[in-house]
């Protein structure tokens, strides 16, 4: 399990990078700043209301739309992607980030529960 608990840490660490890196915004102020209703707490969006994004994407280019499907983040627009953010980072297409970080699904689940069960 030791390996298991390093691998998780080594990516919970790496999203945190990635995340910082391509400027997600997540707040609720922000985004009602920037006139954007969240639909999430977290800043996530739905495929429905991904269009909204793309509007406010098109008329403010300091701002683009980050895709989260299969257990990946994708730092672009991916049509049919599972959900969707807002952000105002480092806009480079090729970056990705595999949210397992090299577990499997039961994996992250068992390590991520381990270490947050006892915290709660």
């Amino acid at each position: 399990m030791h390996d298991l608990g390093k691998l998780f840490d080594e990516s919970s660490l790496e999203l945190r990078r990635f995340l910082k890196r391509v400027g997600k915004i997540w707040l609720y102020e922000e985004l009602a700043f920037l006139g954007i209703e969240q639909e999430w707490p977290s800043g996530m969006f739905g495929p429905k209301r991904v269009h909204m994004l793309l509007e406010f994407c098109a008329k403010e280019p300091a701002y683009h739309i980050i895709s989260c499907n299969n257990y990946k983040i994708y730092n672009k627009y991916l049509p049919d992607a599972n959900s969707y953010y807002l952000a105002d980072g480092d806009t480079d297409v090729s970056l990705v980030l595999d949210l397992l970080g090299g577990l499997s699904v039961d994996e992250f689940l068992q390590v991520g529960y381990a270490k947050f069960a006892p915290i709660f």
